[in-house]
């Protein structure tokens, strides 16, 4: 009976913790949701408070005045472009280490995993300086190729690790079957670690997204601009307005909790498979 009733208070003490968790991870976007809806006046007298009336008046002054859709295609084409071409050099890059015996291949993995440690800021001067001379200053291309370098050690930290636990039979099997390198990891090697995959596709999205440093300094066009610059430009020409600076913020949230909604399937199941 004791025993009965540890377990139920640890199913209390337990749900309640994690209850607790998601108000604190949900009560953000909540707030922003409420007040996104209010005028700055209203704002002003109860930040707390529902909208007298619901109006949509910051939402299309948001995406008519700022041109926040053209920001918004600016950085999902980044981003688009950054993960697509980084997983797939850190997939294959995590399949030879995890599987192909070489010569020096713990030594390079060391220095792949290694460049992780090197904060950005050090090498901003003279990665401008080189972007600068090769005319990649104010590109996409510039941005995308910091986000490949940036992405492709965390990517292929947690890959490799994932791709060790895949059954070598497996492997071996595919290979008597006439599969060639591509075909192994095309087959096998995908299917198998989908969930790993999905979880850095899910991390280095939301890293991209959220990245201002990058873009601020590469990009000098408001043209060429990503989302999270042009929110910082607008929030000091909107400094007075915290109604509609919310706004802002909320809709740069829905482009990551869009992405993570449609792979969250899988992250549980990768975060297993990692740790």
């Amino acid at each position: 009976m004791k025993k009965v009733k540890k377990h139920i208070i640890s199913k209390i003490l337990i749900f309640a913790a994690l209850s607790t968790l998601a108000i604190s991870f949900l009560y953000p976007l909540l707030f922003m949701f409420i007040n996104s809806f209010k005028s700055k006046v209203e704002y002003r007298k109860n930040a707390f408070s529902l909208p007298t009336s619901w109006s949509f008046d910051n939402y299309i002054f948001m995406l008519d005045q700022f041109q926040l859709v053209r920001y918004f295609f600016n950085t999902i084409f980044i981003a688009a472009v950054s993960i697509s071409i980084m997983m797939a050099l850190a997939i294959f890059a995590s399949y030879a280490f995890a599987r192909l015996p070489f010569k020096g291949r713990s030594i390079v993995y060391l220095i792949v995993i290694g460049t992780m440690f090197i904060p950005a800021q050090v090498t901003m001067i003279p990665m401008y300086q080189m972007f600068s001379k090769i005319h990649l200053v104010n590109s996409f291309t510039g941005v995308i190729l910091c986000n490949i370098a940036g992405g492709i050690p965390g990517a292929v930290l947690l890959l490799t690790s994932n791709f060790k636990g895949i059954p070598g039979e497996l492997i071996e099997a595919s290979k008597i079957d006439g599969a060639g390198y591509f075909k192994v990891v095309r087959h096998v090697i995908i299917p198998l670690g989908k969930s790993t995959i999905a979880i850095n596709v899910i991390l280095a999205f939301v890293s991209q997204c959220n990245d201002l440093f990058t873009p601020m300094i590469l990009l000098q066009e408001m043209d060429k601009r990503t989302v999270m610059v042009a929110l910082s430009s607008i929030m000091t020409k909107t400094s007075g307005d915290q109604a509609f600076q919310l706004t802002g913020l909320l809709l740069a949230v829905i482009p990551p909790l869009l992405i993570y909604l449609c792979l969250q399937k899988y992250l549980v199941k990768g975060l297993t498979l990692v740790c």
